[in-house]
């Protein structure tokens, strides 16, 4: 049994989502708003559109007519217009053309801070913010900064220190509420990041980043119909954010609503056609669908957008082991492990395919990677017990069953499993027991009914075991005898 997953973003990847805060806000030194600056708008605000920006603290520059602190402003101001632009090397040379005339304020070690935040360079990040609260330790903006660095890096206990400095000096900083919400959910602590979120939106009511966030706390406690309506908040607050839309698909999805699903992911590429998570996601849909060749196709585009997204690889070679293109999906899931070495999915799904192959020994070392990289994974430990029983270690196996069913008493491919095992050592009444609660928690389960009257037969039950085989005919007429 494969195990495919499709793509919500998980908490300490949605760096590009406290990117989106950090860059929303700006910090405008006092002399940034001389009139001849404002005049050649050159300004470093927000309503004045990027290139035109750009165009005016060019012009500044060039004029000669700005030294000092007002020149280092026009450089920071360009800066900030490249920054939000995406041209992060014009940007990190701003503001270190700002810093090199005017090493006394904060406002460009902030900025380039953020930019190397963006070029995921974190380490110079936080080394730049650091700077930035030495010259404003009273700046709530360069706390929030570093929080988020800190949160990207998995230092959560550093992140929410510093969120909490941001609203100290800010209590109405919706931002640093969102930023320390995402930390608590990262250290999977939903109930306060729900109340961050909660927070962040009464500050905000239109901070559409934080309706996202939390509908995703909520789908991690399971709360489904919650998610949903915060994913729709946040589409409704924002029509153009995508990642809400593929959000809501994957919610959907998990709720069976295929085709609410694919019109929600159908969205988000149609708002960001690069937008490679969107496309993985939709691919694992149609997989889960059966639709093979639409879900490579999308699994396709999707790594061609972005060539280091190891789940699209882990999800195609899920399909390719479908389609029983065995090699390919060797080749797709050990380019999944080396780009995600923590990729329990991974390991799982490769480990799937060496079991078909009966390669056992490298399938059970697949399935023991994946339990000890996710302690609760009953399917896993319930694979790596058939591949035990292919090897004829029938205790080993049976220890594995029991521990998957154990992990989740619903199981019933691991009770019919465990009943197979049981007859094999002619424990003939413990394997009509675990048969019979097999059925029972499926009572569409035609094998485990069949291999139940098959045992009744050897207990010396003929006719109650030929009442079962009549019976798993009827609902599965495949089975031979």
């Amino acid at each position: 049994m494969l195990f495919r997953g499709w793509l919500v973003r998980r908490t300490l990847s949605t760096v590009a989502m406290l990117l989106l805060a950090i860059l929303s806000l700006e910090w405008i030194p006092a002399s940034a708003l001389a009139q001849t600056l404002m005049d050649r708008k050159c300004t470093g605000k927000s309503d004045i559109p990027d290139d035109q920006q750009i165009l005016g603290c060019s012009e500044a520059i060039r004029s000669r007519a700005f030294a000092g602190k007002d020149l280092a402003v026009a450089f920071s101001n360009r800066g900030r217009a490249y920054l939000d632009k995406g041209d992060l090397d014009h940007a990190i040379a701003d503001y270190d053309q700002a810093i090199a005339v005017d090493a006394s304020s904060a406002a460009p070690f902030y900025g380039r801070g953020a930019t190397y935040f963006a070029k995921k360079e974190n380490d110079h990040a936080i080394e730049d913010l650091t700077k930035a609260l030495a010259l404003d330790p009273n700046s709530a903006l360069a706390y929030n900064g570093r929080g988020s660095v800190h949160a990207a890096k998995g230092d959560l206990d550093r992140a929410i220190a510093d969120f909490d400095s941001a609203i100290r000096l800010d209590a109405k900083a919706a931002y640093a509420f969102n930023g320390r919400g995402v930390a608590y959910q990262a250290r999977g602590d939903l109930d306060r990041a729900i109340a961050d979120f909660d927070q962040a939106l009464l500050l905000d009511p239109n901070l559409a980043i934080a309706a996202n966030n939390r509908g995703k706390a909520y789908q991690a406690k399971g709360d489904i119909d919650r998610a949903i309506a915060d994913f729709g908040l946040a589409t409704s607050l924002n029509p153009a954010y995508a990642e809400a839309y593929s959000n809501r698909g994957g919610a959907y999805q998990i709720e069976g609503d295929n085709d609410r699903a694919i019109a929600d992911y159908d969205a988000a590429i149609r708002i960001d056609p690069n937008y490679a998570r969107a496309y993985d996601s939709r691919g694992s849909l149609y997989g889960n669908k059966g639709d093979q060749d639409r879900a490579i196709a999308d699994y396709d585009q999707a790594i061609r957008l972005d060539p280091g997204l190891a789940h699209a690889y882990a999800n195609r070679g899920s399909v390719n082991t479908d389609k029983q293109d065995y090699d390919h999906a060797l080749t797709d899931l050990d380019q999944a492990i080396r780009l995600d070495p923590g990729s329990a999915q991974a390991y799982y799904n490769r480990g799937v395919v060496y079991s078909i192959k009966k390669d056992y020994d490298r399938a059970i070392a697949d399935y023991d990677q994946a339990i000890r990289l996710q302690p609760q994974f009953p399917i896993a430990l319930n694979n790596r017990g058939l591949a035990y029983f292919g090897k004829n270690e029938i205790d080993r196996a049976m220890a594995d069953y029991s521990e998957a069913i154990r992990l989740n008493p619903r199981f019933p491919v691991a009770f019919n499993n465990r009943g197979t095992a049981f007859a094999r050592k002619k424990d003939y009444a413990r394997a009509i027991a675990d048969y019979t609660e097999a059925y029972r928690l499926d009572p569409n389960y035609a094998k485990a009914l069949f291999r139940r009257g098959v045992v009744r037969r050897l207990n010396g039950d003929a006719a109650g075991g030929d009442a079962d085989i009549a019976a798993a005919k009827k609902i599965d007429s495949s089975l031979i005898e």
